[in-house]
């Protein structure tokens, strides 16, 4: 007998597809977006875990990989943004779609969960992030990946830890740091200084200190490669940041990729790796280059 639900949903998938191509290209309605987005990544065809990669409530992360028996894939970490979380309460749930795009392109993925500000400042976010890199490395064997091919990703202030990681070697042990085959950025802040907003001066102080929070300081060249991608309509991270940090790379002979996507604002960069709106831009094709080059 067939199974009803599915069936139904089979029935009506057309339906809420252009709904979302409606909402997508709307503004507002964020929430909205984003469950019609992980609605239509519901696909069936991944398996999705949740395990704990600390000692604290916060610290857990959702593995999705593929039904099939294949191994050795490479393996995507996927660090959610929000303003290292003073903007949104977003969490790992509400990026299914980030997760299933990648999935269908082969890789095992991993979105982790982290504590944010106002509960944290900034040393406690990254490392809790170097923590799931390590929990990773130990452990996406069993789930069919590969540990040593490991590509770090983010999207805003996300992009902003998974760069940090990639480009700081401190925050990684060296075998850690090893395993990294590249770091894939979607609007980061990479070069946003002077710090103008409360909440950014709290998160990163001292003041003395600043300078250590912007990823562009610890380029030496010998970092894994950078794919850097980075919508022209963006209006809540400018340009800078991503034109300084790529002009850096290639100043110290490093290996840096760039995608510049005229019509994307800030968070289309992001919508663009969801089943409606993937074939309106090639971001999910220039990552899917960059993770099989």
């Amino acid at each position: 007998m067939e199974n009803n639900s599915g069936f139904n949903k089979k029935l009506i998938l057309p339906i809420v597809a252009g709904l979302v191509l409606l909402l997508m290209i709307s503004t507002g309605l964020a929430s909205l977006k984003l469950f019609a987005a992980n609605y239509l990544a519901d696909t069936g065809e991944y398996q999705q875990l949740e395990k704990s990669y600390g000692d604290k409530p916060e610290l857990v992360l959702d593995i999705y990989s593929s039904k099939d028996n294949i191994t050795n894939k490479p393996v995507v970490i996927f660090y959610y943004g929000g303003c290292w979380g003073a903007c949104t309460d977003l969490s790992k749930q509400h990026y299914r779609f980030v997760a299933e795009s990648l999935v269908s392109l082969g890789a095992v993925v991993v979105v982790p969960d982290y504590r944010r500000y106002p509960d944290v400042m900034f040393a406690e976010i990254i490392k809790d992030a170097a923590l799931s890199v390590q929990w990773v490395g130990d452990h996406i064997g069993s789930y069919g990946g590969d540990a040593d091919n490991i590509f770090l990703m983010g999207h805003s202030s996300g992009a902003h830890l998974a760069a940090m990681l990639t480009l700081n070697q401190n925050y990684l042990g060296k075998r850690d740091y090893s395993r990294l085959q590249g770091l894939i950025g979607l609007a980061g802040p990479y070069d946003f200084l002077p710090l103008t907003k409360a909440y950014q001066q709290a998160l990163f102080a001292p003041e003395q200190s600043y300078a250590q929070s912007q990823p562009i300081n610890f380029v030496d060249g010998d970092e894994p490669p950078l794919l850097l991608l980075y919508g022209m309509a963006d209006k809540t991270v400018k340009f800078k940041n991503h034109k300084n940090l790529s002009a850096k790379v290639q100043q110290m002979g490093g290996d840096v990729q760039i995608h510049i996507y005229k019509e994307l604002d800030h968070k289309g960069l992001l919508a663009a790796l969801s089943i409606p709106l993937r074939n309106q831009a090639a971001v999910r094709k220039d990552i899917g280059a960059f993770l099989y080059r």
